[in-house]
């Protein structure tokens, strides 16, 4: 791949997930069940997208179906306790530590910088300190589609002005980012302590700085990428 540009998913990717589970309990408790059915609702909508209307209004009646309430009513508890309270948790949480020195040093480079999440942006990289790098940030909810579909992995390529191959895509989950990334025909770097055997990730790394090196050795070499699982060491 001609490497033009390196996209991230937030949750897990940008920051632990770890912390965040930590700093969410009181609000996972309080609101369990919402929770759970939004999760259920969200794997649905994963396997079976609906775009025929906005994705926020989907959710909503579907979720509206599980709860028993109207669909307003679940629009709101959604965008309430989950898009505005939890979003307040992101004061509280940090990157992983080289991810701010590895986003200098792509920008450096003349790579562009992009951010894919399946939950909206809004102030989410502010407030973990990342506010500046980026050309491109955006939810895949946007698309009307969430990861794995290749919708959201081609809307990012579209809107960078670059094809899906000139972009490495960085995510923490293997089905939805590298799967994900894959059915665009776009290059995954996985995020994982623990590389899958037959990995389809271009490069599976456990810090920031093992990415920067193998991004910079795919500048250097193009060939360089083709290799899968871990570089040596």
């Amino acid at each position: 791949m001609p490497l033009k540009a390196v996209a991230f998913d937030v949750d897990g990717t940008l920051y632990p997930n770890a912390s965040m589970y930590l700093h969410s309990v009181g609000l996972a408790l309080g609101n369990l069940r919402l929770i759970k059915t939004l999760e259920l609702v969200r794997l649905q909508l994963r396997n079976h997208p609906d775009a025929s209307d906005d994705f926020h209004r989907v959710q909503a009646r579907l979720m509206a179906k599980t709860l028993g309430i109207t669909p307003e009513r679940a629009y709101a508890l959604v965008e309430g306790r989950v898009y505005t309270r939890w979003y307040r948790i992101f004061r509280k949480l940090r990157p992983f530590p080289g991810l701010a020195a590895t986003l200098g040093a792509f920008r450096s480079a003349g790579l562009k910088l992009a951010v894919l999440s399946d939950f909206p942006i809004r102030n989410r990289l502010a407030d973990l300190g990342l506010a500046g790098p980026w050309d491109l940030a955006f939810s895949s909810e946007e698309t009307g589609y969430l990861k794995p579909h290749s919708q959201p992995f081609e809307v990012l390529a579209q809107r960078l002005g670059l094809a899906c191959s000139d972009i490495l895509y960085v995510g923490n989950s293997y089905t939805y980012d590298v799967l994900g990334a894959a059915s665009a025909g776009m290059p995954c770097a996985h995020l994982t302590r623990k590389p899958k055997n037959g990995s389809q990730a271009a490069f599976s790394f456990s810090t920031y700085f093992q990415l920067q090196d193998f991004v910079f050795r795919c500048l250097r070499d193009p060939g360089y990428n083709t290799i899968t699982g871990r570089v040596p060491y």
